[in-house]
Formats: structure tokens, C-alpha cells, sequence
């Protein structure tokens, strides 16, 4: 769990936010902040680099959703 990315967005202005396990801990705490997502950021980011058009949308979607 050590390399993992945790995804948020703000429930009010859809800003997003990405954290470690040291700080997603107290981010966790805040009502304001969904928890979307946890990935490994090197998987994710290589997937993201090596996709084109749509797939590259999609990946992206997918973290948000």
C-alpha cells in the first residue's frame, strides 16, 4: 500500500485531489472530500502515457468515476 495514490474530489466544486497513505488519512476525516479512487500511480500513469485518444478519456474517466 506503501506506493498507492489515493483519488478524491471536493463534493462541492469537483476539485480534484490526489494523496499518499500518510496524508489520506486525515483527508479521509473531512466530510467534504470523496474517496473516488486508490491505484498504483506508476501503472496508472505508464497506462495513461501508452493509451491514444478515447482509451487515454477513458482511463481518466475511470480514475474519476
Amino acid at each position: 500500500m506503501r506506493d498507492c495514490a489515493f483519488i478524491y474530489i471536493h463534493a462541492f466544486n469537483g476539485l480534484i485531489r490526489v494523496e499518499s497513505l500518510d496524508t489520506a488519512k486525515h483527508v479521509d476525516q473531512s466530510p467534504e472530500w470523496k474517496h473516488v479512487s486508490t491505484v498504483n500511480p506508476y501503472v496508472v500513469l505508464e497506462s495513461i502515457l501508452r493509451a491514444k485518444g478515447k482509451d487515454r478519456n477513458l482511463i481518466i474517466k475511470h480514475l474519476l468515476a
